[in-house]
């Protein structure tokens, strides 16, 4: 196991998929259950010294053991739900640093057949601040509040401490009832991943705003090297691991009815879930916005007839690039709409901020997003450095498999959350799209192009068909001459760029493909919540201490 863990960051992307393929077909094959969201969550488990190392080899990847003798911690001003309860072990672990929220609940055992399973819990109590309480929306409506408070409690991602009654199996699913507009978005990753600047986590965090229960569903837990920190809490959002997902319940809680299917990843995996609800009345739009027969992409979980099923059966198709468009012309399904990628205005129209300590001085010419696969342009940049010797050039993103000759004034920054972006982005004197023009590659929208444009930032990049006639980005084979015509060119228009990308707009375009009347903004935008960014090392990420 620690092998496989050591050697995870350098597969091929290829193999990768191959790899999660494989693993899904075993896990299918004996019934075992997947990663779920609650892994992405601290958690401290009490146990004494027999059971530490069983809780710390069998359950998630963030679990770590406390061992009963040592919590001789005061405790802090806390809330007891239900009122009265006796809770004063739970009490002294709500005094541990870090622990947010102590929880007495009853646990599923941890299992040795799947060492990679979350921890199901059903709460009898909880101990709390009423800070915490008020954050997450307050206590969930019904007869028994604390399985719905747990689950908003972990979805925003605080650090729970547990004091478990091993029993054999738990109910842990919500049924708090959903009133309004409800909306189901099947992603591939959690909401959070890459600091929550993925298209299908922009658009729940829109509909949330126009006050929309959107339930983001991921297929696949996070892969990153980094946590950075970042949950998303409101009482309308809820974020569901794959295996976790109960359609038909979901659909019995919608108070008026049925809602929207927006399908960001065409996973046969997802197949019985979009079925129970459009058997319940919900309309599906098939997202396009990859080309997923890409092995990188799709890998061998991939499948033509699926994918070109839902593009002919969804009541509505939409496609963040013309390439994509074009895809589902030849797959019999005329009329798809074009939705590119857009820019967060909550995050990207207010003041960029403090000049940030890493960032180096002098004229930057910057690029962020996923610094690995066959699609990014290493030589492209290098080149690009070595003609701009008066410039640093700077990256933003996960430095995975990153080639060691590149030139002395190209700096590695880390990833970043995406709310931080617009203090790094705004000071740049160009931003670089550095891709291979492949056709991968034409059938992706960038969302970083917008962001760049947000930011006043001028935009250089490989003619991709995608990119064609959007203003302030400047077009050529020969990333190095479009870096230097950007430099000397004019700065776009940052009002404009929000105005015209905004996600707003592009959600008008979504629904006026579903025929659909969207809301207007209707309420309080998600809370984002920071806890301290924790880098893994893959040998040690499973057990911590």
């Amino acid at each position: 196991m620690s092998v496989k863990r050591a050697l995870l960051p350098y597969m091929p992307d290829s193999a990768m998929a191959q790899y999660r393929l494989r693993r899904e077909l075993f896990r299918a094959r004996f019934g075992l259950r997947q990663a779920s969201a609650p892994t992405e969550v601290n958690i401290e488990v009490l146990a004494d010294r027999d059971r530490s190392r069983r809780w710390l080899l069998a359950t998630g990847d963030t679990c770590r053991t406390i061992d009963p003798s040592a919590l001789g911690l005061p405790a802090r001003e806390f809330v007891t739900i239900p009122e009265g309860a006796d809770v004063d072990e739970a009490a002294r672990l709500l005094g541990r640093p870090g622990v947010d929220a102590a929880v007495v609940a009853r646990v599923e055992a941890p299992t040795w057949t799947d060492r990679t399973a979350g921890l199901l819990a059903k709460p009898t109590a909880i101990v709390t601040s009423q800070v915490v309480v008020d954050e997450v929306g307050g206590l969930p409506d019904g007869a028994d509040p604390l399985p719905g408070l747990l689950a908003r409690i972990t979805d925003a991602g605080y650090r729970i401490g547990l004091i478990p009654t091993i029993v054999e199996s738990i109910d842990a699913d919500r049924r708090d009832p959903i009133t309004g507009n409800a909306v189901v978005i099947l992603a591939a990753v959690p909401l959070h991943d890459v600091g929550g600047g993925s298209r299908g986590a922009q658009i729940a965090l829109e509909l949330v705003r126009r006050g929309y229960h959107v339930t983001y569903v991921n297929r696949y837990p996070t892969y990153e090297d980094v946590d950075l920190g970042l949950r998303y809490i409101h009482p309308r959002l809820e974020q569901v691991g794959f295996t976790r997902f109960n359609a038909d319940l979901l659909a019995e809680r919608c108070v008026d009815g049925g809602g929207l299917i927006i399908v960001e990843i065409p996973d046969p995996g997802y197949e019985p879930s979009l079925t129970s609800l459009r058997d319940a009345g919900w309309d599906a739009v098939f997202d396009i916005i990859d080309d997923w027969s890409d092995p990188a992409l799709g890998g061998e979980w991939y499948e033509p007839d699926f994918e070109n099923g839902l593009i002919t059966s969804a009541d509505a198709v939409v496609a963040s690039a013309s390439d994509l468009v074009g895809r589902a012309d030849h797959a019999g399904r005329t009329g798809a709409a074009l939705v590119p990628n857009a820019v967060n205005e909550a995050v990207f129209s207010g003041d960029s901020g403090i000049r940030p300590p890493d960032l180096p001085d002098g004229p930057l010419i910057g690029y962020h997003g996923s610094l690995y696969g066959d699609w990014f342009d290493w030589d492209g940049l290098r080149a690009v450095a070595r003609a701009n010797p008066d410039a640093t050039v700077i990256l933003i993103g996960e430095a995975r498999g990153v080639p060691k000759d590149v030139p002395h004034n190209v700096v590695f920054l880390g990833l970043k959350a995406q709310g931080d972006l617009p203090a790094y982005l705004s000071r740049l004197d160009v931003g670089l799209v550095p891709f291979t023009v492949t056709p991968t590659t034409h059938a992706v929208s960038p969302l970083k192009v917008f962001e760049y444009l947000a930011c006043g930032v001028p935009v250089a990049a490989p003619p991709l068909r995608a990119l064609e006639g959007v203003d302030g980005v400047v077009l050529n084979t020969d990333l190095v001459a479009a870096v230097a015509e950007a430099r000397s060119g004019p700065k776009p228009d940052r009002d404009v760029a929000l105005r015209e990308h905004s996600w707003g707009a592009r959600l008008q375009d979504l629904f006026d493909a579903t025929g659909k009347a969207l809301a207007e903004a209707a309420g309080p935008a998600v809370k984002i919540a920071r806890r301290p960014v924790v880098h893994y090392r893959w040998s040690t990420r499973r057990i911590s201490r």
